[in-house]
């Protein structure tokens, strides 16, 4: 079996907001004694740039010249050097999630070009004779609603073939048209837009 190394986040929905707490335990599994020169618990957000194999030119010039943007990034020793008895240990940890002066933490997003991820890596450093250990774990930072900040004002909108681009007609295809009405710029994901 070995040694492994795994990272459990209390909340089993992996989502936080901006000023919590992020807190779980580092778990290591070994049928032996683990001799370790460290154990440290990185948490890191950045926000990278992905190329498509569709892009070409002047995307491409752009994309080269830009490295990640570091968003956040706390590293802590969890464990010096040391060993860990035969078995399972946990070992727990707790990192605010909070930027640093009038920095933004940005929702995470996975898209085409942009992908903002925060993860939490944890490295064991080992002997020369035994492979330093590693396992990463994503975890979701969400936005809570701003209040106050934006003054909703209606914005009717019709979906139907017409007002479409690169639809193409297909015979017995249902005739689509809805009317909507959107009240604010910022929309969840999570709720149903409602239609008139």
């Amino acid at each position: 079996m070995g040694t492994s190394l795994d990272i459990r986040l209390k909340r089993a929905n992996k989502i936080y907001h901006e000023g919590e707490i992020v807190s779980g335990v580092v778990v290591i599994t070994s049928k032996d004694t683990v001799h370790h020169q460290g154990i440290s618990l990185t948490m890191e957000g950045s926000v990278n740039l992905q190329l498509s194999a569709k892009s070409v030119g002047v995307f491409e010039a752009f994309y080269n010249s830009v490295k990640p943007i570091q968003l956040i990034s706390c590293n802590v020793e969890i464990s010096k050097q040391g060993k860990l008895p035969s078995g399972k240990t946990e070992i727990p940890f707790e990192f605010p999630l909070q930027m640093k002066g009038n920095k933004v933490l940005y929702e995470t997003y996975h898209g085409v070009f942009v992908n903002i991820q925060y993860t939490l890596k944890c490295d064991i450093r080992r002997s020369l004779l035994a492979k330093d250990l590693t396992k990463s774990c994503e975890f979701i930072v969400h936005s809570l609603p701003q209040k106050g900040k934006l003054s909703p004002s209606p914005v009717d909108f019709t979906i139907a073939p017409e007002t479409l681009q690169n639809i193409k007609e297909i015979a017995g295809s249902h005739v689509l048209h809805q009317n909507w009405s959107l009240n604010c710029c910022l929309l969840n994901i999570c709720k149903i837009l409602p239609s008139h």
